[in-house]
């Protein structure tokens, strides 16, 4: 399992810019296999960078992959609200089928 280390972008992740950067890494790595994101250094992020990031990997990926797959390591109980935030809210704005 590869580790994907956020500790360069932060400790606040709030930019679309840094936003597209961390998605892209992250799909990379996890359309070859598992991938743990480590967090531990990310102290905050904007609900828009969470659903930009982990929403959109949970709608491309689906439920069960995305759980497969990913596991996000060092994110504290703030942190973790706002990556669900951000999954509920794309999730609202996914087309349906």
């Amino acid at each position: 399992m590869r580790t994907v280390s956020l500790e360069e972008y932060g400790p606040i992740l709030s930019s679309r810019s840094i936003g597209e950067v961390v998605y892209e890494r992250i799909k990379k790595e996890v359309n070859e296999g598992e991938v743990t994101v480590d967090l531990s250094t990310i102290r905050s992020m904007a609900t828009f960078c969470a659903k930009q990031i982990f929403g959109r990997l949970y709608v491309e990926l689906g439920q069960r992959k995305f759980f497969d797959r990913l596991t996000i390591k060092g994110a504290d109980d703030n942190l973790k609200t706002i990556i669900q935030i951000g999954i509920q809210n794309a999730l609202e704005e996914a087309p349906k089928a």
